[in-house]
């Protein structure tokens, strides 16, 4: 009966190995010291070159020129990941294009989230309607990965700043006319990227603004950044990635082995049985 017990317990043990397992989730705060600059510039609009500028350990970035579009690119892929942090207005009297990039792979390549406070139609560039926007940016491009990029190259004034944006160059996705963003108030922003689809939350405390989903195959990974048009200044703050690590598969080599412990059992006890019986009837003669 003892070694049945500890076979038993041996089984226990292997099985304990294989069931149970939970999805892993790894939570890591980004340092933003490897990230890039890109840098836009439309010398016909005669707005500045956007400036980035790193502080509370290097985790948050705070955009500090009103002036043409400009991107702060990670050092990393985020496919499979799911990517949390903040935006923050600083007051001023402006209404301009906050948001990120994600699958991006280089300066004409990328998926765009920006959030407009107000409508707003200018002559040269367009219509800029009030809302959040997600579009597909696919522009020919073959310059520098980062720094400040060769004049309208690959975009013109219009281009980022049109809500239904430019044939050839970004296509909307979707466009939602939630409130505009206010001043002074800090919302999140979550974004799930998988390969194929993604979606996309933006929170006011407790309150969801923005929640959409959508299948899209253009960028299945690529590099997150943070998105600036026209709006300063900006801190992008709190910013970290989510993996999850799902569990392997059940390892069936321990219900072969729990199978082969337990016949080994049953045989031993059978055997030892027959000889207690063997050596009972031997008594009785």
């Amino acid at each position: 009966m003892k070694y049945v017990l500890i076979i038993i317990l041996a089984i226990a043990l292997l099985l304990s190995q294989g069931c149970g397992k939970k999805v892993e989730l790894i939570e890591e705060w980004v340092d933003l010291s490897g990230w890039n600059e890109v840098i836009y510039h439309y010398p016909a609009n005669g707005q500045g070159r956007g400036s980035w500028e790193l502080s509370n350990n290097n985790q948050w970035a705070t955009q500090k020129i009103n002036g043409d579009p400009t991107i702060l690119v990670s050092d990393i892929d985020i496919s499979g990941t799911t990517v949390e942090g903040s935006w923050l207005m600083k007051g001023n009297n402006d209404d301009d294009l906050v948001g990120f990039v994600f699958g991006y792979q280089d300066p004409g390549h990328f998926y765009l989230l920006d959030w407009k406070m107000q409508t707003q139609d200018d002559n040269a560039c367009g219509l800029a309607e009030q809302g959040i926007s997600i579009k597909t940016v696919a522009a020919d491009y073959s310059g520098p990965e980062s720094g400040v990029l060769e004049a309208s190259q690959p975009f013109d004034d219009e281009d980022l700043w049109n809500t239904e944006g430019t044939e050839g160059k970004v296509t909307l996705l979707h466009h939602e006319e939630t409130e505009g963003w206010e001043f002074e108030k800090e919302y999140e922003f979550i974004l799930r990227f998988d390969p194929g689809s993604f979606t996309v939350t933006i929170k006011d405390g407790e309150e969801t603004i923005f929640c959409e989903t959508l299948n899209d195959t253009t960028y299945q990974n690529g590099k997150f950044g943070f998105y600036n048009f026209s709006q300063a200044p900006v801190v992008y703050k709190g910013f970290k990635t989510i993996t999850v690590i799902s569990p392997s598969h059940f390892p069936w080599w321990i219900v072969i082995v729990a199978i082969a412990l337990l016949l080994t059992a049953f045989a031993v006890f059978k055997k030892k049985r027959g000889a207690t019986h063997f050596r009972t009837g031997d008594t009785d003669n």
